[in-house]
């Protein structure tokens, strides 16, 4: 016993001894800890227990968030400020040791795990700009050869028609221009559905994947077959999108990266969660490489985009065998607003 008190008193971390949401006993590393720093313990013990708030993405505001959510209390974030406002990220556990008492312990951050969360917020801040750059490309791309190529195309034809005389074929030609009409209202609509499919807003989730899968069989050659395994209802709007987008990235991924003829989709609800499945047998990837250097982006907009209300996002790839992801995210998620 006199060498667990010890080991008690000694630590690094700061240890707290609780007893009824009181502390009983703290060691001298969480003394200095209350000392340095403002620690409302009560509110502390609320976040370590899940009761009171999870500390996603809102790690700043962490001590009055009102998200409610399952958390891990062998290793939750926290922030905390001292008198002059400077914050310090650590990290907390809460253990149960009986009944009556728990032992709460909390740790300052070490230096690679900063670095590292720097690290991957840089990687994240240059694929979001990355992506936005890609996607106004793409869009003045679309703009200049194809809709004003078009509208230039048909002006030619209205004037050529007022400054002639001829009658001659003139049935025909405004037919032409008709004609010519309906394939630039066309691509309207296809720009439009490309930046935001309608369907999703007025018809929902699956009317919404069936258009877009039967869109990108018809312009790929892949067969792509679908089977939701739940009825047409609606999800919050974060699931939809969410759920939508990644889909849109794993089926391109594998027609093009892949080299496949056939893919697979499935749509399902499992214990309050929605599960999305791409499957390929296509060339397959090693996922540790990719992860490594900048063409994993994708993979982690997509891991970032589950997890940012509280889902997760599984890839398994193995070479020769194909890949296949699966997105599962919380049905009953609240956005907070």
């Amino acid at each position: 016993m006199i060498i667990v008190k010890k080991v008690f008193e000694k630590a690094k971390d700061a240890l707290f001894l609780i007893e009824e949401n009181k502390c009983i006993q703290q060691n001298k590393a969480a003394i200095k800890l209350e000392n340095d720093y403002l620690f409302p313990l009560e509110k502390v013990l609320e976040i370590a227990r899940g009761e009171g708030c999870m500390l996603h993405s809102t790690m700043e505001k962490c001590l009055d968030c009102e998200v409610r959510a399952d958390w891990d209390q062998a290793a939750f974030p926290l922030i905390l400020g001292d008198s002059k406002g400077r914050q310090e990220q650590f990290s907390g556990s809460y253990t149960v040791i009986d009944q009556k008492n728990a032992l709460l312990s909390i740790r300052r951050l070490a230096v690679q795990d900063r670095l590292q969360q720097v690290i991957q917020n840089k990687r994240l801040i240059e694929y979001v700009n990355q992506a936005h750059e890609n996607e106004r490309r793409a869009l003045s791309q679309e703009l200049h050869d194809g809709l004003a190529q078009s509208i230039y195309s048909l002006m030619l034809e209205t004037r050529q028609l007022k400054w002639s005389n001829q009658s001659d074929n003139l049935a025909t030609k405004l037919q032409k221009i008709d004609e010519d009409f309906v394939a630039l209202l066309g691509e309207v609509k296809q720009l439009a559905i490309d930046l935001r499919p309608t369907a999703l807003d007025d018809l929902g989730l699956i009317p919404a994947i069936e258009t877009l899968l039967h869109r990108l069989t018809e312009t790929t050659g892949v067969a792509i077959h679908f089977i939701p395994m739940i009825e047409n209802k609606r999800f919050p709007d974060s699931v939809e999108t969410i759920t939508y987008r990644v889909l849109q990235e794993s089926v391109m991924n594998s027609v093009k990266h892949a080299s496949v003829d056939e893919l697979w989709v499935t749509l399902s609800e499992q214990a309050a969660h929605l599960i999305l499945t791409v499957r390929d047998h296509g060339k397959g990837f090693d996922l540790q490489k990719v992860n490594e250097y900048s063409q994993g982006l994708g993979l982690l907009n997509m891991q970032e985009r589950a997890e940012s209300i509280g889902g997760h996002l599984i890839v398994h790839s193995e070479k020769s065998e194909g890949t296949t992801v699966t997105l599962r995210l919380p049905i009953q998620w609240e956005e907070v607003k």
